[in-house]
């Protein structure tokens, strides 16, 4: 999908968010060869959100998509809470989470290791400090595949 086309959306979704007093958290899209597409949209409240909030912001999203009818096909439209193993989509989103376990998947490795754990530090605009079991690391968030909080039961 292009970005103008993903830029679009996101604008939208947040729109909607703003409307119902929800935090617009991440998107993930994907259209492949010949299959149903899937958008599937990740919001949260401050206190956590409910199951039927997340299922009345589905409705009313999906007759807004359908009204502005700018994603071309046919696609499943799942809305969702991050969860708590939650997926961060931007690096202003690690900022409330200074102190706790994260999980980081690297584009590429650092000394030969792509995937490190450790407690989440600092953060400074794109760049945050991760604190592992041997050493502190600096990490930019545009140089990761993947960025999870892991929480800890």
């Amino acid at each position: 999908m292009d970005k103008n086309l993903q830029q679009s959306l996101e604008d939208l979704i947040k729109e909607q968010c703003a409307l119902h007093q929800l935090e617009y958290w991440g998107i993930e899209i994907s259209f492949g060869r010949g299959k149903k597409g899937l958008l599937r949209i990740y919001i949260d409240k401050e206190n956590g959100i409910t199951i039927d909030e997340l299922a009345k912001f589905s409705r009313e999203l999906e007759v807004v998509l359908d009204i502005e009818d700018i994603i071309p096909g046919s696609y499943n439209l799942e809305v969702s809470s991050p969860g708590l193993n939650r997926k961060f989509f931007h690096p202003n989103q690690l900022k409330r989470f200074i102190g706790q376990s994260i999980k980081v998947k690297l584009k590429e490795p650092i000394n030969k290791q792509k995937v490190f754990k450790g407690k989440l530090i600092k953060v400074e605009q794109n760049i945050f400090f991760l604190q592992t079991d041997k050493q502190e690391i600096k990490i930019d968030f545009f140089e990761t595949e993947k960025v999870n909080l892991e929480y800890k039961f």
